[in-house]
């Protein structure tokens, strides 16, 4: 679960039923007191859905028992997760997502706008039916001024966006099936579904080529849309999809991405997030095995101070603007890179002219943390969190680390000094 959310204590089955008459016929009390209810039955997993979105959130929602039923911890842990990658990366203004497949239950905005006052959705889908009963849930709670459903008219197309608007991120629960069949193979070996079952018609359930097929459409429709959205995001229900979509994201030239995972009970979902900006997550939850490198960590045998004075020395020397934030325990910087300084040409090319570059624009800004560990030891920790060069990035992370080090008495090698 998130941290923030308020499934990390678990409802209390007793206490709903308490207060929704129609929960009760579906709890029965253990030996121990504790309430449960028949997770396989279709009809119990709905009505808890309706309780929980009306008990936390004042939401209140209502979908056909044949379409998909959200559960709501992984639905808001999404939600929070989306927070966090936009709080790390996005200016503080207008947010508008775009819900792709919105499904009869609208979940997702109506969770979106509970829990953030000012954030604003766009819905689509094919399906009429879901489009009805999703336009029904927004009217139900007087959102229509901030949750607009549009019907996308061809299933070919992915992303419905308005020329005049700049989206904050989309989301998507995809179809994971390519089949019946696989839907079939899916429950025997457990992979995609939880012990729940929980009905969903065929187009929330099937598309061509499954979830990587349409992940991937989804990726490529991206490309031609660019900036137009700050984040593209997706949830993901087989993680043997992972490490193809990155694929097809670094043969689209896209190296802003990050993974997460949702896990609630036995059931682990993924989700994938790509841009186009610069702007990379710092807090926002990643799979470190699925990130690009762009954070190193270097263990050094001097004390903070000392290797404070190094690094400031060495920033100072290749002209590269920052700001400090000092605390008992560690150091901040917030740095800004406008020219290449560090390169053998560029060290040559000042060493003969004396030249200062002026900084006309960032190629890429970072923070170094540096911390204090045992006595005599403290660590230098690099995140790179702006800008498209990343072979730029670790030429210049090669090149302070080695100066670092040689400051430490940890390398020998070519001197630096200009």
């Amino acid at each position: 679960m998130h941290p923030r959310s308020v499934f990390n204590k678990e409802p209390d089955f007793n206490i709903l039923a308490e207060h929704y008459d129609s929960f009760k016929p579906f709890v029965t009390k253990g030996r121990n007191g504790r309430g449960y209810i028949d997770f396989k039955d279709p009809a119990a997993i709905k009505e808890l859905t309706v309780c929980l979105m009306k008990e936390y959130f004042d939401i209140i929602i209502d979908f056909p028992l044949d379409s998909l039923c959200p559960t709501v911890p992984n639905r808001l842990n999404y939600i929070l997760w989306l927070e966090d990658l936009i709080a790390d990366t996005t200016p503080a203004n207008d947010i508008i997502g775009i819900d792709i497949g919105v499904g009869a239950s609208c979940i997702y905005p109506l969770l979106g706008c509970a829990v953030n006052e000012s954030w604003k959705f766009i819905g689509t889908d094919i399906d009429p039916r879901s489009i009805a009963s999703a336009t029904e849930n927004v009217a139900r709670n007087g959102l229509q001024d901030r949750i607009t459903i549009i019907t996308n008219p061809d299933p070919n197309t992915i992303f419905i966006l308005d020329d005049s608007t700049e989206y904050t991120f989309s989301m998507c629960n995809p179809p994971f099936y390519s089949s019946e069949e696989e839907i079939e193979q899916g429950l025997l070996n457990k992979e995609l579904e939880p012990s729940a079952v929980c009905l969903g018609s065929t187009n929330e359930m099937i598309t061509e080529g499954g979830e990587l097929g349409f992940v991937s459409r989804m990726i490529k429709e991206s490309v031609l849309h660019g900036r137009k959205v700050r984040w593209y995001t997706t949830l993901l229900g087989l993680k043997k999809t992972i490490r193809p979509l990155i694929r097809l994201l670094k043969e689209n030239e896209i190296t802003n991405y990050i993974v997460t995972n949702f896990t609630q009970g036995n059931t682990t979902r993924w989700a994938i997030a790509w841009s186009f900006f610069e702007s990379r997550p710092t807090t926002a939850k990643v799979l470190e095995s699925y990130l690009p490198k762009f954070s190193f960590e270097l263990e050094l045998p001097k004390d903070m101070q000392e290797v404070n004075v190094f690094v400031k020395e060495i920033l100072e020397d290749l002209d590269i603007e920052f700001t400090l934030d000092l605390s008992d325990d560690e150091i901040m910087f917030d740095c800004s890179v406008g020219t290449n300084t560090w390169s053998r040409a560029a060290r040559r090319q000042r060493k003969r002219q004396k030249l200062e570059q002026p900084h006309t624009q960032d190629l890429f800004k970072f923070k170094l943390e540096l911390s204090q560990g045992r006595a005599n030891v403290s660590y230098l920790q690099i995140a790179w969190n702006q800008g498209g060069d990343r072979a730029m990035f670790e030429g210049f992370w090669s090149h302070l680390k080695k100066r670092v080090e040689e400051n430490c008495g940890l390398y020998r090698g070519t001197s630096f000094k200009q």
